[in-house]
């Protein structure tokens, strides 16, 4: 009799727009460490999330020339990382809970565009929320992190069966939990780990909107 060989998989089964995503971050932090220090400090200036500047009073030499300019950061600031690690993990998770959600929503440009808006709208609400709680004296903002955490709680609400759960669902609330706890404990681990605060702040805003968008 003959044995049927077993079809081939791919190495990484994840979705295209996911992949691009997250080579797209990688390729942007590489780069930008590539490049000359005056570079570097320019592009962190002018596209990080800086509380300082985003704050600062009319006149101030700090201001940004005009809100245009400011408002770019908000998303701007997920095309950016601080290191290597910071870059790799935010693009691993992008591809561990990116993929689910570009799965349920479909892989044609109308799946495509629900995806980009969820994670758009995640790392805006995530630099806004740190953008409220923070004051002049704060350290500048960058990484993906707070549209990650949107993927994230998209993820958390779908559930086996191509449904959504509600947000007061007991799994989607023991999540939540679950989430809240690792944020604190990165937020005191955080410098020792990665050598760079934690922004719960912008895990928390991104991971809100995700979950309203989704």
């Amino acid at each position: 009799p003959l044995r049927r060989q077993p079809d081939r998989q791919p190495i990484i089964n994840a979705p295209l727009l996911v992949v691009l995503m997250s080579l797209l971050l990688v390729a942007l932090h590489a780069l930008v460490t590539f490049s000359s220090n005056e570079v570097w400090q320019q592009v962190m200036w002018d596209y990080a999330v800086i509380p300082g500047r985003f704050w600062a009073p009319a006149g101030s030499p700090e201001v940004y020339p005009d809100h245009l300019s400011g408002l770019v950061t908000l998303l701007s600031t997920a095309l950016l990382h601080a290191d290597w690690m910071h870059v790799i993990v935010n693009s691993l998770m992008l591809l561990a809970f990116g993929t689910p959600v570009a799965r349920a929503l479909g892989r044609d440009a109308r799946g495509w565009a629900f995806w980009m808006l969820l994670f758009v709208g995640s790392v805006i609400g995530g630099s806004a929320l740190y953008l409220i709680l923070a004051n002049v004296d704060s350290p500048f903002l960058v990484g993906a992190s707070g549209g990650t955490s949107g993927l994230m709680a998209a993820a958390f609400l779908l559930d086996p069966w191509g449904g959504k759960r509600p947000l007061w669902a007991r799994e989607f609330l023991v999540f939540s939990a679950v989430f809240a706890l690792v944020n604190v404990l990165l937020v005191f681990a955080g410098p020792y780990i990665f050598g760079a605060g934690i922004s719960w702040e912008a895990h928390l805003g991104g991971y809100a909107v995700g979950a309203l968008l989704i």
